[in-house]
């Protein structure tokens, strides 16, 4: 994965439409122990396509496959760390990582040794 800067990327003179369906699928395939998505609605639908459109390289559903991907080798997304304080493990959603923060915390690396 390459490290998102600060800006805007360079967008198209057209933005595809968002391929929701084919990203929940990735997520699927790549997140096996998430959370599955049985409503995809409100603002689950508008974070998805804000990630979606604001950087072209995210306009391609292999870049989706690279960061899913990406997400399974960290131990703390796929539940496999100890909690602390008694807690449950961590189980990702994928609302979680379309979410502004989280999904620049997960680009940043802050949830793997190294950064993405």
């Amino acid at each position: 994965m390459s490290i998102d800067i600060g800006g805007a990327q360079a967008k198209p003179a057209h933005i595809p439409d968002c391929p929701h369906q084919q990203i929940i699928d990735l997520y699927h395939q790549a997140l096996p122990t998430g959370t599955r998505v049985r409503v995809w609605n409100g603002t689950r639908v508008k974070h998805l396509q804000a990630r979606w459109r604001e950087d072209a390289k995210r306009q391609d559903i292999e870049w989706w496959r690279r960061f899913f991907a990406y997400c399974a080798q960290s131990e703390f997304l796929t539940g496999q760390t100890q909690p602390a304080n008694g807690r449950d493990p961590f189980v990702v959603s994928l609302d979680w990582l379309v979410s502004p923060q989280n999904f620049a915390k997960c680009i940043e690396g802050k949830y793997h040794r190294s950064a993405a």
